[in-house]
């Protein structure tokens, strides 16, 4: 029997990798699609698309809750962050099956959370926060480095984040965002700059038990020559890594940010100086951008097929199925994943292996 489910930001990559998952999954869907980008919205293989409000406005939620009352929805995905928190806020009064964490864990920023960790001794990177550019001198005094970064404290893909040498780079770059009225001074934080590898770890968990865990390496990113950055969002090229430190790490992380996580957990880290693993933040509620793509990855790799992490998400969240603990590393070792624009989505090996998904 197919099961409804809604999917919103459906437009987004993110969006687009977790309905491609559940279509090429045994269990069969009936998939309702949102965006507020009418272009994009076009893009994910839906059953039916809406055109919603950004998630400001109050109109958002009762465009998302007229949804589940016509097309009888059995699940409901959020799939950007910042839809998931307001869908979070008023889960009370949504009339359908969520798989999310709490909307105060969901809404925590990068500096709560770096703070929260630093406490439970987590190896975090070494974190200022900003409220006037006059303290800006004093801050970068107190980390000995080179360079930091200079983020936000909430929002996802490197956002308006640079990595700056000087006071003089940082008092600038934070400017400019003030002055155009996108920021203020408050958004914003200093962070230790971390030149190891640049590393994800997603996981599922259920009730405060994981279900399952993998972990990749980001290798490059999109059109990076052009961004202050060199971070776009999410990588063209990233491969699947084995790490008992990073899994130790993360699972320990998500457990002190929250004491009962149940959903999906997205937990980001990069190597210090001597390339041990360092969270530099934790996105709750949220599926990275390739999550579900990897899924794909796993069905078309013959592997169980709860491995099709969003599959697998929406059938535990339906109650369809009892959660069974698949452990960590999910995926094959040094599996590389390869995409970009108008190019299609590999799988390969360095032994030449190469099958193309997308």
């Amino acid at each position: 029997m197919s099961k409804n489910v809604l999917v919103t930001g459906s437009g987004g990559i993110g969006g687009v990798n977790f309905v491609n998952a559940l279509r090429v999954a045994k269990r069969e869907y009936s998939i309702s699609g949102t965006d507020y980008n009418k272009y994009y919205l076009e893009l994910p293989e839906l059953n039916s698309r809406y055109r919603t409000p950004k998630h400001t406005d109050p109109k958002f939620l009762e465009k998302i809750k007229e949804i589940i009352h016509e097309d009888k929805i059995d699940f409901l995905h959020p799939s950007p962050h910042s839809e998931a928190s307001v869908i979070a806020k008023e889960i009370d009064s949504i009339n359908t099956a969520t798989y999310l964490p709490s909307y105060e864990v969901i809404i925590r920023d990068k500096l709560e959370t770096q703070e929260i960790l630093e406490k439970n001794q987590i190896p975090v990177a070494k974190t200022r926060k900003i409220s006037s550019l006059n303290e800006i001198k004093s801050i970068i005094e107190g980390f000995n480095d080179e360079k930091v970064w200079v983020r936000m404290k909430s929002g996802a893909g490197g956002k308006l984040s640079l990595l700056c040498e000087t006071e003089e780079q940082i008092e600038d770059w934070i400017r400019i965002w003030v002055n155009r009225g996108i920021a203020e001074y408050s958004d914003f934080m200093i962070q230790e700059y971390l030149p190891g590898k640049n590393i994800a770890c997603d996981s599922l968990w259920h009730n405060g038990k994981m279900i399952a865990s993998f972990t990749r390496e980001r290798l490059e990113y999109p059109f990076k020559h052009i961004s202050p950055s060199g971070i776009t969002g999410t990588p063209t090229v990233s491969r699947i890594i084995v790490d008992e430190q990073v899994n130790e790490i993360s699972k320990k992380a998500i457990l002190a940010s929250d004491s009962n996580p149940n959903g999906s957990y997205a937990v980001d880290l990069k190597g210090n100086k001597e390339d041990n693993p360092t969270v530099t933040e934790i996105d709750s509620g949220k599926f990275h951008t390739t999550t579900a793509l990897w899924g794909i990855v796993a069905n078309k790799l013959g592997l169980d097929e709860k491995k099709n992490l969003a599959d697998y998400y929406c059938a535990i969240g339906m109650n369809d199925v009892e959660p069974e603990n698949l452990g960590s590393d999910i995926y094959p070792e040094n599996l590389y994943l390869i995409r970009h624009i108008d190019t299609g989505t590999w799988i390969w090996k360095e032994d030449g292996y190469k099958v193309r998904i997308l």
